[in-house]
C-alpha cells in the first residue's frame, strides 16, 4: 500500500484531485463513496480544476457509486443526492459523462441485484476501474459493516445488500470485497483524529470481519491502494 502523508485534510483533497486528474480518462469508470470525507473532492472536480489545468475537463468514461443508503431515488440522505448537491452530478450531465446511480424505487433486494448487473457491465466494457473510498471511525469501508455474516463466506457477488448497518440508515447497498478486488486503483482518504484508532487497526493483525478496512491491506488489493491521510501511519 502506497501512503501519502499530509498536514491537513485540505491538502489531502488537493493531492487526491491531482492524482485523479492524471489517472482518469474516457476509458475509466470512477466509483464514488459517500460520507463527509470525499464530498469536498467531488466539489473540486466540478468547480476547481488543478492549477495550470483549467483547460482540461475532468472527464471519466462513466461515474458510478461505491455504496448507497437505500430508499427512493435522490432521497435526502442518499449519496447520489450529496453528489448532486456539491455540483458534480450537474457537471457530469453537462459534459456528457454517464452516471450510474443505485436507487430505482424497488425493494432493497431487487435494487442490489440490478446494481450488481450494472457493475458487471461496467467491469466488462471499461478497461480501467477506480474507486474513491473513505473509512469510518469503526473501520468500515463502503457500506460494509463490521461483523456481518456475509463477510465470513466467499462472496461472488459484486454488490451486496445489508440491513444491519450501524446508525439510523441501516439498509445499505454496497460494492463487495470481490468488486473492490477488481478495481485497478483504490484511493483511500482518511482524515481526522477520530480515524486514528481505525487506521492503526487496519494495519494490525486480526480478522477482516472485525475491521473491514483490513481487506485493503491484503495481498489481493494492497498494491492497488493509495492511502492519503493526515494521521501517522
Amino acid at each position: 500500500m502506497q501512503t501519502i502523508s499530509v498536514s491537513s485534510d485540505l491538502k489531502g483533497i488537493e493531492i487526491a484531485k491531482e492524482k485523479l486528474y492524471e489517472a482518469v480518462d474516457k476509458k475509466t469508470v470512477l466509483y464514488l463513496s459517500g460520507g463527509r470525507t470525499p464530498a469536498p473532492l467531488y466539489r473540486k472536480f466540478a468547480k476547481d480544476p488543478p492549477a495550470g489545468r483549467q483547460e482540461k475537463l475532468f472527464r471519466p468514461g462513466a461515474v458510478a457509486i461505491v455504496d448507497e443508503r437505500w430508499g427512493k431515488p435522490m432521497h435526502g440522505n442518499s449519496n447520489e443526492k450529496m453528489i448532486k448537491d456539491v455540483g458534480f452530478w450537474d457537471y457530469l450531465k453537462t459534459n456528457g459523462v454517464p452516471f450510474y446511480g443505485v436507487l430505482e424505487n424497488k425493494s432493497l433486494t431487487e435494487t442490489a441485484k440490478d446494481y450488481d448487473e450494472t457493475v458487471r457491465y461496467l467491469l466488462k466494457w471499461f478497461p480501467k476501474n477506480f474507486a474513491v473510498l473513505g473509512m469510518g471511525s469503526d473501520g468500515h469501508i463502503a457500506s460494509i459493516p463490521a461483523g456481518n455474516e456475509k463477510l465470513r463466506t466467499k462472496n461472488e457477488k459484486l454488490v451486496e445488500e445489508f440491513d444491519d448497518f450501524p446508525g439510523e440508515q441501516k439498509e445499505r447497498i454496497s460494492l463487495t470485497f470481490n468488486a473492490l478486488s477488481q478495481m485497478d486503483q483504490i484511493f483511500l482518504l482518511v482524515f481526522g483524529n477520530d480515524k486514528k484508532k481505525a487506521l492503526k487497526a487496519m494495519f494490525a493483525d486480526g480478522p477482516i470481519e472485525e475491521i473491514p478496512a483490513r481487506f485493503l491491506n491484503t495481498p489481493q488489493v494492497t498494491d492497488k491502494v493509495l492511502l492519503i491521510t493526515d494521521q501517522k501511519v
